[in-house]
């Protein structure tokens, strides 16, 4: 096991739930641009589903402010720069190589507001995270580091499912990989709620308001932050 501060596995635990954010809700963020085309008012769902304010007057203006708006907590953009944030107070963990695809993927997401390609923008920022795990896969050789970044990842995606209600199917992979990063990881966490959340989402019958309550509790307080 490699020797690491708490404030610097708070980062590698954060800079993995950011990116995860990232993905997942621009793969969604996709899937309701589409829904809002015949149905204008499916982003007040949308909200709902994941959890958020309802700030938005109107579908345009969500379209706008979700996913460009730094001001916006809970922006794509807003979401991006925390997870910027991270990687860069971990440059020489990961690397240049490894950073570049952040930046990349933060610049690419600016660029996409107002852009007349857009989508196409969106998805390179897809592409560029997806770039940038593979490399912290390739040139990280801490595999406690790895498996840190895997953990945060793995707990943001069960979160997120959760809130989007997802099936029992969809909550397997994520639950047992995360239960094997968690280990390999070092982390601190309650093996108490971990149960609890394994025993909820293998269940007929998941009661995902309380996943999410309990998701949020299995990392130890220590590794809490806003960034």
């Amino acid at each position: 096991m490699d020797i690491i501060s708490v404030e610097e596995m708070n980062h590698i635990y954060w800079l993995g739930r950011y990116t995860e954010r990232v993905y997942t809700t621009i793969l969604y963020y996709f899937k309701g641009r589409d829904r809002m085309i015949e149905d204008p008012e499916f982003y007040i769902t949308y909200c709902r589903d994941f959890t958020i304010p309802n700030c938005y007057t109107s579908a345009a203006d969500f379209l706008l402010k979700y996913a460009f708006d730094e001001e916006n907590p809970d922006s794509i953009l807003s979401n991006l720069n925390r997870a910027y944030d991270n990687a860069i107070v971990l440059r020489h963990t990961l690397g240049t190589e490894t950073l570049s695809y952040m930046e990349l993927a933060l610049n690419q997401l600016r660029n996409a507001k107002n852009s007349e390609i857009e989508l196409l923008d969106l998805q390179k920022v897809l592409d560029y995270i997806l770039a940038f795990w593979a490399c912290t896969d390739d040139y990280i050789d801490s595999e406690q580091i790895r498996s840190v970044i895997k953990a945060g990842r793995h707990l943001e995606r069960l979160n997120l499912y959760l809130r989007l209600r997802k099936s029992k199917e969809c909550m397997m992979k994520p639950f047992h990989m995360l239960v094997a990063r968690l280990r390999k990881g070092y982390l601190d966490y309650d093996k108490d709620a971990l149960d609890r959340l394994g025993m909820n989402v293998t269940s007929s019958q998941i009661d995902y308001w309380d996943g999410v309550k309990v998701s949020e509790t299995i990392i130890k307080e220590k590794y809490h932050c806003i960034n």
